[in-house]
């Protein structure tokens, strides 16, 4: 394996690891949630 090649991979692989993480969080933190939390904090 050349080094460009181990390059893209770590990248590519980086990319994947962002987009996992950000529709996760995007998830997790939808308005619902944050409206509920929100409720319970004042209540």
């Amino acid at each position: 394996m050349t080094q460009t090649v181990r390059t893209l991979m770590w990248l590519m692989l980086a990319v994947l690891a962002a987009l996992v993480s950000y529709s996760g969080f995007r998830g997790y933190l939808g308005p619902e949630l944050l409206l509920n939390f929100a409720n319970t904090v004042y209540c």
